[in-house]
């Protein structure tokens, strides 16, 4: 992908941007704690006492085993890293999704910081900077598209097992919904004229948002969709399959640690309401507004589960699994960091150890 290079933003921008950063993020921590501590206990009848000691009860060996089905999936995971990224190990992409995930959920604009190391570790491994682009574009599009596909997925599971009517209508929009976005994204990627389409179409929306006469649309989303398309198109056709097989595999591993929590917890969930709280829970990481969605997805799922009748002791399978897939990858991300770090460290000092530096991280 060709790199676009802007113009340096003043200093004053600079220093609003920043600061806009810092309220966003202390924003977040408030929203996160008060839908954790206060909405989570109201939505879901249960309180954090009762929700600790439920958790507690959970056997070590247990805990154990969920964390090895933690670690399946993100090695799972690292089928699609690899694809995207020709040369990359697993090991390597490993250290990629774990690093990356820890410091976007810790930081302000995390997921931007969480790029930027990712692309600094690509780039000292011998990825150029194209590469790197092509490799962070294609997976988070390749995540986006199969959490999109989820709900098309749940409509004929509805169909087939008789579900009541309300099901029905508050998952068809969303199939709808997530139909059309699936189908866009295809077209951009694959096709120069989908690519154009749609950049035409985001540049006039964005004219109309800002007021502006037809003639001074801002071509900037075709622009960039049209490089994006045409630096990603032989990748993507090249390697779909092993893209989607490895994105595929790793969501059915998450499901099945969802239903191992709550199992764990105690709580008899029907497979359809587990597949039904798995798939808005994929959905609602995409929001954004917290990093992983934390507290958001949490109160949701709590809700669903409150108005589908099941016990309490599911909003503890909640967080347990939350606590796997959001909340442990901060500490084992960081200290695979400072490994990282470390090694490149102790390379520095001594010339002749950067390729074994290099070839252990």
């Amino acid at each position: 992908m060709t790199a676009v290079i802007e113009a340096p933003a003043p200093l004053s921008t600079g220093t609003r941007s920043s600061a806009a950063s810092r309220a966003r993020y202390v924003v977040g921590i408030v929203v996160t704690s008060t839908l954790l501590i206060a909405v989570l206990p109201a939505v879901s009848g249960v309180a954090w006492g009762g929700l600790w000691r439920t958790l507690d009860s959970v056997p070590m060996t247990v805990v154990t085993g969920l964390v090895a089905l933690w670690a399946l999936g993100l090695a799972l995971h690292t089928i699609t890293l690899t694809a995207a990224l020709p040369g990359l190990t697993a090991r390597r992409a490993a250290t990629l999704s774990l690093t990356g995930s820890a410091v976007a959920n810790v930081l302000p604009v995390g997921g931007a910081a969480g790029i930027a190391l990712n692309v600094k570790m690509g780039r000292a491994w011998g990825f150029g900077g194209q590469a790197m682009s092509r490799y962070t574009v294609v997976t988070n599009v390749w995540d986006v598209l199969v959490k999109v596909a989820l709900p098309l997925l749940v409509i004929p599971v509805l169909l087939v097992t008789g579900a009541r009517t309300h099901q029905l209508a508050l998952a068809a929009p969303v199939a709808v919904a997530s139909l059309l976005v699936l189908a866009v994204g295809c077209l951009a990627l694959l096709t120069p004229r989908g690519a154009t389409v749609l950049g035409q179409s985001l540049d006039r929306a964005g004219a109309v948002v800002r007021r502006r006469r037809e003639g001074a649309v801002d071509r900037t989303w075709e622009r960039r969709l049209t490089e994006l398309q045409s630096a990603t198109a032989g990748l993507v056709r090249l390697r779909w399959r092993r893209l989607t097989l490895g994105m595929v595999l790793y969501t059915l591993a998450l499901l099945a640690l969802l239903e191992c929590c709550l199992l764990a917890t105690g709580a008899d969930v029907p497979p359809l309401l587990v597949l039904s709280v798995f798939t808005l829970e994929r959905l609602l990481t995409l929001a954004g507004v917290t990093p992983g969605g934390a507290g958001l997805v949490e109160v949701a799922l709590a809700a669903l589960l409150a108005s589908s009748g099941a016990p309490g002791t599911a909003v503890a399978g909640i967080v347990l699994y939350r606590l796997l897939t959001v909340a442990l990858e901060v500490p084992v991300g960081g200290i695979w960091l400072l490994a990282w770090l470390s090694c490149r460290a102790r390379a520095s000092w001594r010339p002749e150890g950067v390729t074994a530096c290099a070839s252990s991280t």
